[in-house]
């Protein structure tokens, strides 16, 4: 592991010696024991992460908690503690052991190699400190001559030029060394940021914690969706998303016997992904693409099962295709139309002042426009726009239409063919000529042949 730690500023210096007194620690208390801001704290600790210095402690808390993280001096650098510990000191002189001082020693052998060879080849802008040494050295080869002869001078210069080769030998040693071992400091520090990075970035969703406090403070009796939406104040088709992801994940659940109501699950916020894979169809269990699998879906498609437990609907290709529904699922029952004596309210006088439709009117006028444009898709509000084209713009509800085409599908006479948007169309005749359309409808409203041209499409 090679981190310059001379580059330091002092304040992240004190941060770093703080770390390794206190052994391991959170911001804040970092913060107390090297008497710097919190904000310093921060941006240091976030230096050392980056130079695999320190790594993250695992006490098993849960970071959606707001519980600060704890660090420590990586393990590579505690077996370097001299290290550290010189470097963390850089303004001491001249101590031995550190490798800086490795380097300045090595300089000076290389000055003492030097001088004992004649000095040839000197820069004439050496630095001051080498001029100094040799000298010194002169002069102690002066004092030598004076008591020894000219063998003793050489020997000391073999022993100069050995110490060289020994020193430069030494540092051919350590550079060769030193990028393994940063090689393996750079993988387990790769294996460790990996971690560190990951685990912040799952609080980041607060809807969901959101969501999962309000489950909460329900406790077993659940909430329902409306009940969710205000009290987080998350919009109801978020809100349903998210509870959907919350489903897969075990952080929520349905309430047993009532699926509208939700409970928490065992599951932790933090390991909630908001954004899943899709959900899958309640009735087919296939991938279903911008609807969420909920009790407000099940109801939409629910009117459009048939009693023999199959569902009709049309391929992007406009194929008609008879889905047959899992054994497990309960049949829709035929006759569940209500009492005859329940009329609604809010029909009795329209707003623009027009008389209410008849009885099975406003569905003859639906299946007479998708007739007539035997395989256009058609939304309820595109219905309603065509009815009220021929009424003389007349106002046409699109959730009447809407509740009809339901009806429709369900009995057989038209096809659906997406759930969002909600969209029917009529079957066009086959290419050759043979299959019969359907029957128009009788006065009461039903048809008598419009299975068996679905039946050949199928």
């Amino acid at each position: 592991m090679q981190y310059d730690l001379s580059t330091m500023t002092p304040a992240t210096r004190a941060v770093l010696e703080a770390l390794r007194d206190l052994g391991e620690g959170n911001v804040n208390e970092l913060a107390d024991k090297s008497g710097k801001a919190v904000s310093t704290v921060h941006k240091a600790l976030k230096t050392f992460a980056g130079a695999g210095l320190i790594t993250e402690v695992d006490t098993g808390a849960d970071p959606a908690e707001g519980t600060p993280a704890r660090w420590t001096i990586a393990e590579g650098v505690l077996t370097e503690g001299t290290d550290l510990s010189i470097d963390a000191d850089l303004g001491d002189d001249d101590q031995a052991g550190g490798d800086g001082d490795d380097t300045d020693l090595s300089n000076g052998d290389a000055s003492d190699t030097d001088a004992a060879d004649g000095g040839d080849e000197q820069p004439a802008d050496e630095p001051d400190g080498t001029d100094a040494d040799q000298d010194s050295d002169d002069d102690a080869d002066d004092d030598d001559a004076d008591d020894d002869d000219a063998d003793d001078d050489d020997a000391d210069d073999d022993d100069a030029e050995d110490d060289t080769e020994e020193d430069e030998d030494g540092d051919e040693d350590d550079s060769d060394d030193d990028p393994e071992d940063e090689d393996d400091a750079d993988e387990d520090d790769q294996g460790k940021g990996r971690v560190t990075i990951v685990q912040p970035s799952r609080p980041g969703d607060r809807k969901v914690m959101a969501i999962k406090g309000v489950l909460a403070e329900f406790g077993e009796d659940g909430a329902t969706l409306d009940q969710i939406v205000a009290e987080s104040g998350i919009g109801h088709p978020t809100a349903s998303r998210l509870l959907t992801a919350m489903e897969q994940a075990d952080a929520a659940r349905r309430l047993p016997g009532t699926p509208g109501r939700w409970i928490a699950g065992p599951t932790k916020a933090s390991d909630v992904d908001p954004n899943p894979e899709p959900p899958r169809c309640p009735l087919c269990f296939q991938v279903v693409k911008g609807l969420s699998e909920s009790p407000e879906a099940v109801a939409q498609v629910m009117p459009l099962v048939r009693p023999d437990a199959t569902l009709h609907v049309v391929a992007e290709d406009g194929t008609a295709h008879v889905v047959t529904l899992p054994k497990r699922m309960p049949i829709r029952t035929a006759g569940i139309a209500t009492a005859g004596v329940v009329r609604r309210t809010d029909v009795t006088v329209n707003a623009d002042g027009n008389q209410p439709f008849g009885k099975g009117e406003l569905e003859r006028l639906t299946f007479d426009t998708l007739k007539a444009n035997p395989g256009r898709t058609m939304t309820p509000q595109e219905i309603a726009t065509a009815i009220s084209g021929q009424l003389g713009g007349r106002a046409v509800s699109s959730g009447a239409v809407r509740n009809n085409c339901g009806k429709l599908g369900a009995a057989g006479r038209i096809l659906m063919v997406s759930e969002s948007p909600w969209a029917f169309q009529y079957p066009a005749p086959a290419e050759d000529g043979n299959a019969a359309p359907a029957d128009a409808p009788s006065e009461d409203g039903h048809a008598v042949s419009a299975d068996d041209a679905m039946g050949e499409q199928s």
